[in-house]
C-alpha cells in the first residue's frame, strides 16, 4: 500500500505560555564540563546533507557515550526540514538514534517564528520523540494510508494514460541501473510506459554483472539503450553525460535508484561512513536536481527508503540519505517542478542489490517494526500508484499495522 506522512495537532495547554526556553548551543563543547542543563538544543545548519548532518552525528555520538550527558535530553532542531534536503537529512539520522536509544534525543522542526520558539520547552516536555512547530501550533507525525492506493498488478503495456507519464519520444535517465531494482525499473519503463530511449548509468556501467544481458533484453523489447559508467555524485561527470543526450530525443524524465548500505549502530558510525552512504544517494540527487531544473521533465522519481521514516536501527546513515531525498522532492514541488520520492519498504531478495545485503536479523527487525516484504510485481504496481498519487513523498510498503502498534 501507499502511505504519506501527515501531521496531527498536539495541544500543549496553558503551560506553554510560561515555559522557559532551553539553551541553544552551537556545539556540545559549550555545555560545560560540569554537565549540561536538563534540556539542550542543537540547531542544524549546512548547505548540503553532509555539512548539515555530520555535526549532528558527532554530537549524538558524544551525547550517547559521555556520562555527563546521561541525565539530559538533546533536542535536534531543524528549520523547515520537510523541504530542505540538507537539514532534512538530520530527520532520518535522529529517528534511527531514537530507535537505538529511546528517550535520549528529540527531533523538533520549526518555522523559526517567535510563537514557535516560545513553545519549544513545552513541546519537549510532552515526551513526544518528534514534533513540528508552526506559527505557535505543535503537531506530531503520523504515517497514514492513501485512499485507494493499494497497487494493482502491473500489466505490461496497458493504458495510454500510463504511457503519457514518460512518453516514447524523450530520453529517460535511470541511475543505479545495473542494480536489481534499477534493472527491474528499466524493464518496467519499456513494457508498461512505452519508453523507447533509455540512458542507463551506474558506477560500474558495462562492467557490472548482467549488464550486457540487461541491454540485450531491453533492446529486444524495442528500446534504444545506452549504458554508461558514471558516478552521479560526481557533478562534472554527470553533467557530461547529460550533455551528450541527443537534441532530437531530449531528457524527459529521471529515476534515481542508486544507493549503498554501510550499516552500523550510530555510536560506531564515523563521518567517513556517513558520507559514503550520503554520496551516491543524497549528493547524486542534488546534482540531478541542479543539472536538470531548467528542463521540463515529466517525472523526477527518487528511490527513498522507509528506514528514514521509521528510524531503522543500525541504518542512521542510510536513513539520513533517504530523508534528504524526501525533502528534495518536496522542495522541487514547491518550485513547480515534477518530483516523487518513494520510500520503499523491503523488496524480495533476488540476485544482488541492496536488499540482498540485509542479514536475516535485519529482516526480522523490520518485520517487528511492521514492515513486510514486497514481491517484485507488487513493488512495480506501487511504483505506478506512486506516480499517479498527487504527493511529493510517499511510502510504498507492505505494512502490518498491528505489529507496528506493538513494536
Amino acid at each position: 500500500s501507499l502511505f504519506a506522512l501527515r501531521r496531527r495537532e498536539l495541544p500543549l495547554g496553558d503551560a506553554a505560555a510560561t515555559a522557559a526556553t532551553p539553551p541553544v548551543l552551537d556545539s556540545l563543547d559549550a555545555a560545560g564540563a560540569d554537565g549540561p542543563p536538563p534540556v539542550v538544543v542543537l540547531p542544524v545548519a549546512g548547505q548540503s546533507a553532509a555539512q548539515a548532518v555530520t555535526p549532528v552525528l558527532e554530537a549524538v555520538r558524544a551525547w550517547l557515550t559521555e556520562d555527563r550527558f546521561s541525565a539530559s535530553t538533546l533536542v535536534v532542531l531543524t528549520r523547515d526540514g520537510a523541504t530542505d534536503p540538507a537539514s532534512g537529512a538530520a530527520w532520518g539520522l535522529v529517528r534511527s538514534v531514537q530507535t537505538e536509544h529511546p528517550g535520549r534525543v528529540v527531533l523538533v522542526d520549526t518555522d523559526g517564528s517567535p510563537e514557535s520558539e516560545r513553545l519549544l520547552s513545552a513541546a519537549v516536555a510532552t515526551g513526544e520523540p518528534e514534533l513540528s512547530l508552526r506559527a505557535g501550533v505543535a503537531s506530531v507525525p503520523e504515517l497514514v494510508p492513501l485512499p485507494g492506493a493499494h497497487g494493482a498488478p502491473a500489466v505490461p503495456g496497458a493504458g495510454e494514460p500510463a504511457r503519457a507519464v514518460f512518453g516514447s519520444e524523450g530520453t529517460v535517465l535511470v541511475t543505479g541501473a545495473t542494480g536489481t531494482l534499477g534493472g527491474l525499473l528499466a524493464r518496467h519503463l519499456v513494457t508498461r510506459y512505452g519508453v523507447r530511449h533509455l540512458l542507463l548509468i551506474s558506477r560500474s556501467g558495462e562492467r557490472a554483472t548482467g549488464a550486457a544481458e540487461l541491454v540485450a533484453e531491453l533492446t529486444g523489447l524495442g528500446a534504444e539503450v545506452r549504458l554508461t559508467a558514471c558516478d552521479a555524485a560526481d557533478r562534472d561527470a554527470l553533467a557530461a553525460v547529460l550533455g551528450s543526450v541527443p537534441a532530437d530525443r531530449p531528457l524527459s524524465a529521471v529515476v534515481h535508484t542508486a544507493g549503498v548500505l554501510d550499516d552500523g549502530v550510530v555510536t560506531a558510525l564515523t563521518p567517513e561512513r556517513l558520507h559514503g552512504v550520503l554520496r551516491p544517494k543524497a549528493d547524486a540527487a542534488r546534482n540531478l536536481h541542479e543539472l536538470t531544473r531548467h528542463l521540463d521533465l515529466s517525472a523526477f522519481v527518487l528511490y527513498s527508503s522507509v528506514s528514514g521514516l521509521i528510524g531503522a536501527a543500525g541504518q542512521a546513515n542510510y536513513a539520513a540519505a533517504n530523508t534528504s531525498l524526501d525533502a528534495l522532492a518536496r522542495h522541487r514541488r514547491s518550485l513547480g517542478l515534477a518530483a516523487t520520492s518513494v520510500a520503499w519498504g523491503l523488496w524480495e531478495q533476488r540476485s544482488g542489490g541492496m536488499a540482498e545485503s540485509l542479514a536475516d536479523h535485519d529482516i526480522r527487525r523490520m518485520a517487528r517494526a511492521g514492515v513486510g516484504v514486497l514481491s517484485h510485481a507488487e513493488g512495480l504496481a506501487l511504483f505506478d500508484s506512486a506516480l499517479a498519487a498527487d504527493e511529493a513523498a510517499v511510502a510504498a510498503l507492505r505494512l502490518d499495522t498491528a505489529a507496528l502498534r506493538s513494536a
